[in-house]
């Protein structure tokens, strides 16, 4: 299955009362079907990713080297080191490919 690629689009003009009312209703419906988590349910600590930012900023490389070796974006890597976003799983095995750590289970 491949990737599907977006187009931006830019608008030229303002929206019309109706276009915003139509955005907004479509925002309702999507928080109404994908309601946004409730407080406290990702609280506390994140050990696999804790782990993997661990990993990165002990392994001796730059953000720049990682990057390059596990062809993930250095902004992304940047910006999951300063919490700014998450990485999604793909990411992650890539990136712990090339730190050279595997996941093991704690007994």
């Amino acid at each position: 299955m491949g990737q599907r690629k977006f187009d931006r689009v830019f608008r030229d003009r303002k929206l019309t009362p109706e276009e915003i009312a139509r955005d907004q209703e479509i925002r309702r419906r999507v928080q109404e079907e994908f309601p946004p988590l409730e407080s406290g349910v990702h609280a506390g600590p994140h050990p696999l990713s804790e782990a993997l930012k661990r990993a990165i900023q002990e392994c001796g490389k730059s953000v720049y080297q990682i990057a390059q070796e596990s062809g993930v974006s250095q902004i992304v890597i940047s910006r999951f080191l300063s919490g700014e976003r998450d990485i999604r799983m793909a990411t992650a095995d890539r990136l712990a490919e090339v730190l050279g750590i595997t996941l093991g289970s704690r007994q």
